[in-house]
């Protein structure tokens, strides 16, 4: 009996990883990112300098930020659409893909 109940909580916990969590967001992320904000910032995050969109790669606004000006409007972009339809946890998938992958492209 013992034995089932360690292996029951050993399977439990194999589950509880990060590393599928913060796959999923990435993944997500890059998706999202892909469909509401590389029409103008390009799939890298660079930007279109000369029709005034932002490179964003190297952004050094926080994740909550990001999220943020995802969602509601930035306080000097007026241009930028707004996604109201996204929810938060898919604001932060697209600021992390920002933060933590498009950083380094």
């Amino acid at each position: 009996m013992k034995i089932w109940l360690i292996a029951l909580v050993i399977v439990s916990l194999a589950g509880c990883s990060d590393y599928n969590d913060k796959t999923t967001t990435m993944q997500g992320g890059k998706e999202l990112y892909e469909n509401y904000c590389a029409g103008c910032h390009r799939s890298r995050g660079t930007g279109q300098f000369l029709i005034g969109v932002p490179r964003i790669k190297d952004t050094e606004l926080s994740l909550s930020e990001i999220a943020d000006v995802i969602r509601r409007q930035h306080k000097d972009e007026r241009q930028m659409p707004i996604f109201s339809q996204l929810t938060v946890p898919q604001s932060y998938s697209i600021a992390s893909y920002i933060k933590n992958t498009l950083r380094y492209k």
